[in-house]
Order: structure tokens, then C-alpha cells, then sequence
């Protein structure tokens, strides 16, 4: 191999393991339960799905999902408490969605609106 190959192979390595800096935030890690639609719902086949979270922060959440989201789309998220009553409805956005080891997906929520907003 020349050494014009090495370093395009090298580049490759190195750009495929970059990821965005990381936020200064703290993160709890917290397990909760999680309903979430497409926003805004158009059909009655975007139906409420159930997934779990990773961890949360104050400008997000990161939750582990049975189905992949489209980077960039709108979902209406209700995070439910401990006791098991439901926090008031968010706006996010897909930031990032990585398929898990175990056929889920982990998806990389930013808040749009405040539960107190919305």
C-alpha cells in the first residue's frame, strides 16, 4: 500500500470515530418512561411509542427507542415521573440516532420548548 492509501485509510479511521464536542452540562443518569409522536402528527398511523431514558440534561435527553427517527424531525415527548404521572409535553429534535447492540436505537433529543412553554 502507498502512503497516499495509509492516509486516506487513517483519515477514514479518524473521521468515522469523530463526534461533536461534548456539552458542558451535567447529564443525570436516569431511567424513565417515555411516550413520544411525530410532531406535528399528521396520521393515525403515527401512533405513540414508548422508550426509555439514558440520561437527561437540561437542553435534552437521550433515550433508547424500538424504531430509528430521521436526524433533524420533531417529536412530542412525555417524560413520565417516577410515580408514574406524566411531566408536561417538549418539543425535540433528533440530533443523532445509533443503532444499540440489542436491535434498538439510542436517539440524541434537544429541547425545542419548555415543559412549562408548552
Amino acid at each position: 500500500m502507498s502512503v497516499i492509501e495509509n492516509l486516506a485509510l487513517a483519515f477514514d479511521a479518524l473521521t468515522r470515530s469523530y463526534r461533536p464536542p461534548f456539552r458542558s452540562e451535567a447529564r443525570r443518569d436516569e431511567v424513565r418512561i417515555v411516550e413520544y409522536t411525530p410532531f406535528p402528527r399528521v396520521g393515525a398511523s403515527e401512533g405513540a411509542r414508548i422508550a426509555f431514558t439514558r440520561d437527561v440534561s437540561e437542553s435534552g435527553l437521550c433515550i433508547g427507542s424500538d424504531y430509528p427517527e430521521p436526524v433533524g424531525s420533531l417529536l412530542r415527548v412525555v417524560v413520565r415521573g417516577a410515580d408514574g404521572r406524566p411531566d408536561p409535553a417538549c418539543i425535540e429534535r433528533v440530533v443523532w440516532c445509533q443503532p444499540a447492540g440489542d436491535g434498538r436505537h439510542w436517539l440524541g433529543l434537544e429541547r425545542i420548548t419548555s415543559a412549562a412553554a408548552s
